[in-house]
């Protein structure tokens, strides 16, 4: 085993086991069966989220592992904890933690451990597994160089500063990692109960011990300067540190630069003696939160002095006296600002400094007005200013001024980094008006106001884009009328068979009014030579159309194509017009809305006819994704436009990259789609891909449709031969740290078969071509289902599929192999939801399900981009009609046709009960194969067919929407904005969660806590004239009593309206109860899905 040691990271083992070999174990065979855990749940993230696979993660907590079977043995855990997490691991001899962690803390245990690289942990496992008495030792810790040091350690936390963007957090660094200092010997150095070793001395790392390193600097600064104030000593630090101009301090090792380090490690010595001093005292703190909106009343208070609030004092942060620059920004937005700042000279007493800048992108132009400060006597001021215009194409552009007197170099770190002003809708009778938005911008900006900074208007509601600092949108939030201003944030795209697999064939029933129904697809454009997209057969669009199409040719198929962007300019690779480059909006709209084409394939795979849920739709195409995504203003633009072009349903499959819980009217998507619903148009979105963890959904409110991605009976495999004949058939999907494009040495991996690992989800613009490489084999933990396009040859494979690839690999000199062409097969346990697809609760209201249905969205055929290659890796000449793509984005347009069918037998049905159709005759799913259950799938998988005839709805319109929302804690005046109406908040319309007229139930507890609610719902009869329903609670719990009253609906006519109340008593000991409510007359089932969950 010595040659594992050789491998190891950077814990502290000060056992010395003499180099005595002890019986090895993995820990995976070891479960602590009667502590809850078992052979493929042995630690607690997996009771957590069992959804993982039994090679995703076993770690090694306290208590998890079977005393019995490891005493005395070394273990071999996954992934890493600290000490008093793992203890004393259930009396094991040792540890050895397989982790991709980063090394750079050493961790002091309870018993012998040592964290070891995936690579060597894979080695360790698969001798476990080659022999029948497997044993190893642990040597005692020696101490080694890190030639890499100073960086910033990956626990640290990060910047930007969340409270004032345009000041740098944080200021400094420090050193943190491996602290020796002194220890108290009352508690042992690893802090587990039952270590009986203690110390005078301990090591310990974190900012907890880089926090104390900086104070003692700061002391030793104020022994020389006693006289020197709290901001001057913070200057000193700063403007002397190690940032970026010094090797030992770089970006190139700390990706996140300044908002990593500050501005660089600290160098005491050079602290003493700054040059220059950057002051600031009580009143420049109190001008500054002047402009923060602090009033004067709350300031006195603070400072018990007669501070105010006035014209002349109400500072901006760029006015703050600091030893550093910062500004937000968005991606290749235009941008000019002027920093103020003094600097006390107490250097030399005669100097000159001049000014210098380094590192100045080539889009950036920072000037310093004076470059030259000229002082003769100690503790002269003077000013300057700075000021920073053009642009930036990166997520952070790192630069640096620094005054220069040949004696002392005084360092500032500069960090260069539109807010959306939603007011409700417009009240009755007024009109839309852009000079009341003008107004309100020169209202704020007063001498600074240009006409640019207005950059949009919305007509459907009261709203409009403009540029403001921080401090300028926080005076617009209290400005009399404004709902929320909401900053713009850049989503992402959220990336044939499906349609006969869900039971939607061609030859489907349809109704002559199908051409008069327009899909609005909010995306990145559309290919408009597509077959998918032909017009042969179309008349004209319908009369109620007022759409248009912008620098783009439309036909009577695309009836509308309009692009958005207000917020910057386009980069190099963006054509301006609604025209896609990317292949993702043609793909969505083409299974919505596409004709159907008949051998249509990617390279001969998936071959069949593709064609759209509704394809004599028209279609009508909002562009807001750009190349650097998709922008929260032009989203609202693209919703603002097809309310007033007059679409029937809309669709939109963005999302956030990280999940993000924002209140109904702080979601722009939720916003769009409430004046949508208003407008008689119900907008599809999908459910995200950051699944599958719980609360991983964005978009939650109750007016959208939100679509979870199942997977089809359709599945992709890629063989692969190594040279000692082994044949792996794997999917073609999985991940954990796959190399990028460039990460690679191109001469050793050039012309080979590359095994990576993957981290992160492996997508193919991230491998890229692999610096040359003829194929690569990807190892992964997580199981994944979607098959996607590769720039090369490429096979994605389980863990231990990888491990065994490695052992051969480690076994011959010359090893070899072959990926095979990929081939089609049957996936028997289809319809299944996809690993990616986000799942609810739902964070905002706990007590509403979401998501709310289901629909393909793995492995789906449609249509694509040529202007596109197939993998979306550039260099990659592979050009296609068609595509195969997977994510909630293709599930979203499935659902989108679905509605647009229901619509088109029933033209006049409200978006709630189109809504209510899809879900109560959705196809029930299996919480055995998908054990969110409906936190997964919602109602289930629709059927379109069924919708059309779903016998009774559950209608909701406006009104009961804002009950809902007064309920939610929103007041009268708020609602008056959104509605722009006299809708106010009483008690006698303060509707409960459980009032609002959805068609499922959806109820948060507390486990073993007695539950008593009741739902109150109204259902209208839309089936047969003469009807009576009888209700049945399916799967009841015994621990709950679940009561309809009444449980028969008796109906003499259509449109007939009938109310009940759903009670649920009693208690659960499970994280999560499903049941359903059933209304039965013999020939429609109207089910309703029922869920009693205890939150996380």
């Amino acid at each position: 085993m010595k040659h594992f040691t050789q491998h190891v990271g950077s814990l502290v083992n000060t056992f010395d086991l003499k180099n005595n070999s002890y019986p090895l174990i993995y820990a995976g065979d070891a479960p602590n069966i009667t502590g809850g855990y078992n052979s493929s749940t042995s630690s607690l993230f997996l009771l957590h989220f069992p959804v993982l696979t039994l090679s995703f993660l076993r770690t090694c907590l306290e208590n998890s592992l079977d005393e019995a079977l490891v005493k005395g043995k070394i273990v071999l855990c996954d992934g890493f904890r600290g000490p008093r997490s793992v203890g004393l691991v259930s009396g094991a001899a040792g540890i050895l933690l397989q982790s991709s962690y980063s090394k750079a803390v050493a961790n002091i245990f309870a018993l012998p451990a040592i964290r070891l690289s995936d690579n060597d942990g894979t080695l360790i496992y698969s001798y476990i597994k080659s022999t029948g008495n497997p044993i190893a030792t642990i040597f005692k810790s020696n101490e080694g160089k890190d030639s890499s040091a100073p960086y910033i350690a990956p626990f640290s936390s990060r910047g930007p500063n969340a409270i004032t963007s345009d000041i740098l957090k944080p200021d400094i660094a420090a050193p943190g990692v491996n602290i020796l200092a002194a220890w108290s010997p009352v508690s042992s150095i690893s802090r587990v109960k039952g270590d009986s070793r203690i110390a005078k001395y301990n090591l310990l790392s974190g900012t907890s011990m880089a926090c104390p390193h900086v104070t003692a600097a700061a002391v030793y600064i104020k022994s020389f300067h006693p006289n020197w104030s709290p901001a001057v000593i913070k200057s000193a630090l700063m403007t002397t540190g190690n940032g970026h101009l010094a090797t030992s301090m770089s970006a190139a090792l700390n990706e996140e630069a300044e908002f990593a380090y500050g501005a660089g490690q600290i160098n005491p010595i050079k602290a003493v003696n700054p040059g220059l001093v950057y002051d600031a005292a009580e009143n420049d703190y109190v001008k500054f939160l002047c402009g923060q909106g602090y009033d004067t009343k709350k300031l006195r208070i603070i400072t018990g002095n007669n501070s105010s609030c006035t014209a002349t004092n109400n500072g901006t942060v760029w006015d703050l006296n600091l030893p550093s620059f910062a500004f937000s920004t968005t991606r290749l937005a235009n941008i000019s600002v002027v920093f103020n700042r003094n600097v006390t000279n107490v250097g030399s007493a005669t100097s000159r400094y001049k000014a210098t800048i380094t590192t100045l992108p080539s889009s950036l132009k920072i000037q310093v007005v004076p470059d030259v400060l000229l002082f003769s006597s100690l503790g002269q001021i003077k000013s300057f200013t700075l000021k920073i215009e053009g642009r930036i194409n990166a997520d952070i552009v790192s630069s640096s001024l620094v005054w220069n007197d040949s004696t002392f170099q005084v360092r500032s770190p500069i960090v260069v980094y539109i807010y959306i002003v939603y007011m409700g809708s417009y009240p009755k009778g007024m009109e839309f008006s852009e000079l009341l938005h003008t107004g309100m911008v020169q209202s704020v900006l007063g001498r600074k106001f240009s006409p640019d900074a207005l950059l949009h208007s919305y007509k459907s509601f009261n709203g409009f884009v403009a540029r403001l600092t921080e401090e300028e949108a926080e005076t617009m939030r209290g400005m009399d009328g404004v709902v929320s201003v909401i900053p713009n944030r850049i989503h992402k795209l959220q990336t044939s068979r499906s349609w006969d697999f869900i039971g939607f064939p061609e030859n489907v029933k349809r109704t002559s009014t199908e051409s008069d129904i327009i899909v609005g697809i909010i995306d990145s454009g559309i290919w408009p030579n597509s077959s998918s997209f032909n017009d042969g057969g179309f008349g004209p669009p319908p009369q109620k159309w007022k759409g248009s199409c912008q620098n783009f040719t439309c036909n009577n198929k695309i009836v509308g194509a309009k692009y958005f962007r207000y917020r910057s300019n386009f980069a190099e690779e963006d054509i301006i017009s609604p025209l896609d480059t990317d292949g993702h909006g043609t793909h969505c709209a083409s299974i919505a809305g596409g004709n159907a084409v008949k051998s249509a394939s990617v390279f001969g795979f998936a071959s069949g006819t593709a064609r759209g849920g509704v394809p004599l739709a028209r279609i009508a195409v909002y562009k807001v994704c750009w190349t650097y995504g998709c922008n929260d203003a032009d989203i609202l633009a693209a919703f603002d436009a097809a309310i007033e072009d007059g679409v029937d349903i809309l669709s939109i499959s963005v999302g956030p990259s990280l999940v993000i819980h924002d209140e109904y009217f702080r979601d722009i998507i939720a916003i769009g789609a409430f004046h949508a619903m208003a407008n008689g148009i119900l907008t599809s979105k999908s459910a995200d891909n950051l699944g599958p963890d719980p609360y991983s959904m964005s978009n939650t409110a109750p007016w959208l449709l939100s679509v979870a991605a199942t997977t089809i009976d359709r599945k992709f495999f890629t063989n692969v031969q190594l040279g000692n004949g082994m044949i792996f058939q794997p999917t073609s999907v999985v991940d954990m740290i796959v190399p990028n494009q460039d990460s690679l040495d191109a001469a050793l991996v050039k012309g080979k078969i590359v095994l990576c690992d993957a981290d992160d989800y492996p997508y193919p613009t991230t491998v890229g071509f692999v610096s040359g490489a003829s194929g690569v084999i990807i190892r992964s933990n997580i199981p994944l289902v979607q098959a996607d396009i590769y720039a090369l040859p490429a096979v994605r494979i389980s863990q231990n599929d990888g491990t065994l690839v490695y052992s051969y690999l480690k076994s011959t000199s010359n090893p070899t192999a072959t990926i095979f062409k990929s081939y089609e097969g049957k996936d028997s346990l289809a319809p299944c939801v996809a690993p990616f697809s986000s799942r609810g609760p739902n964070k905002i209201t706990p007590d509403l399900l979401k998501p709310d249905l289901a629909a393909p969205g793995v492995d789906i055929l449609a249509a694509w981009s040529p202007n596109s290659p197939i993998s979306g890796v550039e260099g990659d000449n592979r050009i296609s009609n068609y595509n195969i793509l997977s994510g909630t984005s293709m599930a979203c347009p499935h659902v989108t046709a679905a509605a647009a069918y229901v619509k088109s037998f029933h033209p006049n049905w409200s978006p709630a009960v189109i809504k209510s159709a899809l879900m109560t005759t959705a196809t029930s799913m299996s919480c055995a194969l998908n054990e969110d259950a409906e936190f997964a799938y919602g109602a289930g998988q629709i059927n379109p067919i069924q919708a059309i005839n779903p016998g009774l709805v559950y209608d909701a319109g406006e009104i009961d929407y804002v009950k809902f929302l007064c309920g939610q804690g929103y007041d009268t005046q708020y609602l008056q904005r959104i509605t722009g109406d006299s809708s106010s908040c009483t008690q006698a319309n303060n509707g409960t969660v459980w009032d609002l007229n959805l068609p499922s139930f959806a109820l948060s507890t507390t486990r073993s806590s007695y539950t008593n609610v009741t739902f109150s719902r109204t259902v209208t009869n839309v089936g047969s004239v003469t009807s009576s329903y009888k209700a049945t609670i399916t799967t009841q719990s015994s621990s709950l009593n679940i009561q309809v009253v009444p449980n028969v609906l008796f109906f003499s006519s259509l449109g007939q309206k009938k109310s009940f109340t759903l009670k649920i008593e009693g208690t659960i000991n499970a994280d999560i109860v499903s049941s359903s409510l059933v209304w039965d007359d013999g020939t429609f089932q109207v089910r309703s899905p029922i869920v009693v969950y205890v939150p996380a």
